[in-house]
């Protein structure tokens, strides 16, 4: 996951650091209550939150003492904030992936540098999509500080401000590894410009940019995106209003575009390869 530090201005309402230390929401798959009592005493002295990992509202609250060399778990009812971040999450959690992915139906963005005027047609160069937010594209920061606003502002994400008093947000145990983020994808108004995708990062409390597509492909963030993974040649197709912007992001990687799409196509393709040591993306 990339980790990014710059700011371009005023922080985000999310509150940066969390006062006290953020819970985790240990999962106890297909549990009978007696379980769950038994998951509570097996993570020792202290206050635990249990869920059944079956259930997108059922989470449960645990005090373990220990009295006379015993463990007790004593139930008690989470905190409202804490299911109301709980039954939010469970919602939008994606089996497929195993990640919380928020899918926004249609997002209308402008770019940095756009007049900001929205036309009747929309077009690539008016609306913010991968190839703005994407690692190449020198204005990147500020295309990506244009989308975090948008989802720090956005009332979808109110329940992670759920913890008035302290600003905590629960956090599920296999976070712990890196792992089910939660992910906006963005899908952009003009559909052939495919997505957005920020995740939250629960560390810095910011949205952090992750990937992004248009119709085809996945964009391009270094050169060697311009082929296949293992090194070998890679043919691009694309539609014919997005060529320009194909060729810009290699321009910016350092790839050398040679020759011109045919006309009279609704789509163009380049083959990119290795070359003596450098990447090179001839149109067909």
């Amino acid at each position: 996951m990339k980790k990014l530090s710059w700011l371009l201005l005023a922080a985000l309402p999310y509150q940066a650091m969390a006062s006290v230390e953020d819970p985790v929401a240990q999962p106890c798959y297909m549990c009978t209550s007696a379980e769950m009592y038994a998951k509570a005493r097996s993570l020792g002295v202290g206050s635990h939150y249990v869920y059944q990992g079956s259930s997108e509202t059922n989470i449960q609250g645990f005090h373990v003492t220990n009295e006379g060399g015993e463990l007790v778990a004593t139930h008690f009812v989470p905190e409202p904030w804490i299911r109301t971040q709980y039954n939010a999450l469970m919602k939008l959690y994606n089996v497929t992936r195993g990640d919380f992915v928020d899918q926004w139906g249609t997002v209308s963005l402008q770019p940095p540098g756009s007049p900001h005027v929205m036309m009747e047609q929309p077009q690539s160069d008016t609306l913010l999509w991968g190839h703005h937010v994407s690692d190449l594209n020198p204005r990147r920061e500020e295309a990506r500080e244009i989308v975090r606003r948008m989802l720090s502002r956005s009332s979808r994400y109110a329940f992670l401000n759920a913890d008035a008093e302290h600003g905590r947000i629960l956090r599920f145990e296999s976070q712990s590894y890196g792992a089910t983020p939660l992910i906006a994808q963005l899908k952009i108004l003009t559909s052939s410009l495919g997505y957005v995708e920020f995740y939250f990062d629960y560390e810095t409390r910011q949205w952090e940019y992750l990937n992004s597509r248009d119709w085809n492909w996945m964009i391009q963030e270094k050169a060697d995106d311009f082929l296949y993974p293992d090194g070998s040649a890679r043919r691009l197709p694309y539609e014919r209003a997005l060529a320009p912007y194909f060729v810009q992001r290699a321009g910016w990687a350092g790839v050398k575009v040679i020759g011109t799409p045919a006309y009279g196509t609704s789509t163009v393709a380049y083959l990119c390869a290795r070359i003596a040591g450098t990447i090179e993306c001839r149109a067909e």
